[in-house]
This record gives structure tokens, C-alpha cells and sequence, in this order.
């Protein structure tokens, strides 16, 4: 062989050194595949937990919902209670008048029955008068028989009349003692009636004091209807808040999830590429491998 030509062993050791660069090459080109692999199971699994998170979030706003129309349906019934408080108060307000309409009834009834007793207090003093008077007559008629006894035939006519007049008197004594019997009953049942009558009046009083115990409580029922409208406003308000936050959420969930879906879309193009190039490492593999053969039949041509 002339001294002036070369040897190709260099270019089989480069090829040699090639081959060794492409195996790690391809072994390099496997880790990242399988690498990318692993990246996109789980952005996969991101994605289903984003998918799983985004329901849970459209079920709390159902929940909201379900909230809000609970509220509302005490708002309803609010207003029914209201209704009935307002048609209960106006009943016990009837019912408050009537009694103290008939309070001041009892009242000129005490007045009627204290102006009777005094009557009857009268009339008493008045048949004592009677009964002294006739005691007095028929004192005198006593006397006056005892001198038409003494006048004799004189005094026959005058006995006669003096008789009379006892008996008369008699009779008046004997009246004014069935009218004081009388009083006595009247006095007794007008004593009677007055209790009953005080007895009513107390009653009416603690049946006046219940109404209006009750009319309080109505009124303190519908300021706490009035209160709890307040809070259903408030419920409200933080319930739209809560929605507006939430819809803020799934909004921003659907954003990420877009951008994982591009990442993803990414790294399949570049499993894509990876597999090309797993092609492209096998046509050089093909074409270094062929390499050696020519090289060694032009080197033995050569000589």
C-alpha cells in the first residue's frame, strides 16, 4: 500500500463512536417518552380531579339554590304569620273593647247597687219611724180605752174608736215587720250580688290583663317576624355573594382546564416526535451499519 495513502479506521472509529451516541441517544429518547408518558397520565388525572371538583363546585350552587328558595319560602310564610297576627290582634282589640265595656256596665251596675242599698237603708230607717209611731198609737189607744172605761156610757163611743185604733195600730206593726222582712231579704241578696258583682270585676280586671298580655305578644311575634326578614335579606345577600365567588371559581377551573388540555395536547405532539425521531435513529442505525461493509471492500480493493 503507497505510504500516501491513508487508512479509513478513523471513520470506522467515529462510526463505532456514532453508534455508541445513538444508543444513549435513543435511550435518552425512551426515558423522555416514558417521562412524558407519566407528565401526561398525570395531567390526565389532574384534569379528571379539575373535571370531579368543578361538579362538586355546580353542586354547592345548587345548594345555594336550594338555600335561597328555602328562604324565600320563609319569607311566605312570614307573611302568613304576619296575616294571622294582624286578624288575631284585631280580635283580641274587639275582644279588649268588649270588656271594658262591660267593666264600665259593672261599674254603673256598683253605682246602681250602692245607690239601692242606701234605698233600702231608708226604708228601713223609715218603717223603725213607722213601727215607733204605731207602738206610740197604740200606747195611746191603750189609754184611751182605760179613760173611755172610766167616762162610762160617755165614753162608750170613744172606746170604740179607741179599739179601732189599736187595731189599726196593730195592723201597721204587723205590715212594717213583713216590709222589714222584706228589706232584710233585698239587703241580703243586694250583699250577695255586690260580691258577685266584685267577684266579676276581678275577673274582668285579670281577663283585661291576659288581653293585653296578649296583644304584647302579637306585637313582640311581629317584630320577630320583622327581625328574621332582615336576616332572610342578609341570607340573601351573602348567598349572592357566595354564587358570584363560585361562578368566579368554575370560571377560572374551566381556564385551568383549558391550559391543561393544551399542555396536553403538547406533549402528545411530543410523544409525536419522539416516535419520529425513534425513526429517524433506525434509517441512521441502518445507514452507519452499512457503512463498515463498504469501507471494508474498498479497503481490501485497495490492496
Amino acid at each position: 500500500m503507497p505510504a500516501k495513502e491513508k487508512s479509513l479506521a478513523p471513520v470506522l472509529h467515529v462510526i463505532d463512536t456514532l453508534k455508541d451516541y445513538r444508543t444513549e441517544l435513543v435511550q435518552k429518547e425512551v426515558s423522555s417518552l416514558e417521562e412524558l408518558g407519566k407528565i401526561r397520565g398525570s395531567f390526565g388525572n389532574v384534569l379528571q380531579e379539575a373535571e370531579n371538583f368543578e361538579e362538586k363546585l355546580q353542586d354547592f350552587g345548587q345548594n345555594f339554590t336550594s338555600i335561597e328558595m328555602v328562604s324565600e319560602r320563609f319569607v311566605e310564610v312570614r307573611e302568613t304569620i304576619s296575616k294571622s297576627v294582624s286578624r288575631a290582634q284585631n280580635e283580641v282589640e274587639e275582644l279588649k273593647s268588649s270588656s271594658m265595656q262591660v267593666e264600665t256596665y259593672f261599674g254603673e251596675m256598683e253605682s246602681t247597687f250602692e245607690a239601692l242599698q242606701e234605698a233600702v237603708s231608708k226604708i228601713k230607717q223609715c218603717t223603725n219611724k213607722i213601727v215607733s209611731i204605731a207602738e206610740q198609737t197604740n200606747l195611746l189607744a191603750i189609754n184611751a180605752s182605760i179613760e173611755a172605761a172610766r167616762a162610762g156610757q160617755q165614753g162608750k163611743g170613744f172606746a170604740v174608736v179607741a179599739v179601732e185604733v189599736k187595731k189599726l195600730a196593730d195592723e201597721i206593726k204587723e205590715l212594717t215587720g213583713e216590709v222589714d222582712s222584706g228589706v232584710h231579704d233585698v239587703e241580703k241578696g243586694t250583699e250577695q250580688l255586690s260580691n258577685s258583682i266584685a267577684t266579676s270585676q276581678q275577673a274582668l280586671g285579670a281577663s283585661i290583663f291576659k288581653v293585653n298580655e296578649t296583644y304584647d305578644m302579637f306585637d313582640e311575634i311581629t317584630r320577630s317576624a320583622d327581625s328574621a326578614t332582615t336576616v332572610h335579606t342578609e341570607i340573601s345577600g351573602v348567598i349572592e355573594q357566595s354564587k358570584e365567588a363560585l361562578q368566579r371559581l368554575c370560571d377560572f377551573f374551566v381556564q385551568v382546564k383549558g391550559q391543561y388540555q393544551v399542555v396536553v395536547k403538547h406533549i402528545n405532539q411530543a410523544s409525536a416526535l419522539g416516535t419520529t425521531k425513534s425513526t429517524m435513529f433506525e434509517d441512521i442505525d441502518n445507514m452507519m451499519a452499512q457503512m463498515p461493509p463498504i469501507i471494508k471492500e474498498y479497503e481490501e480493493g485497495r490492496k
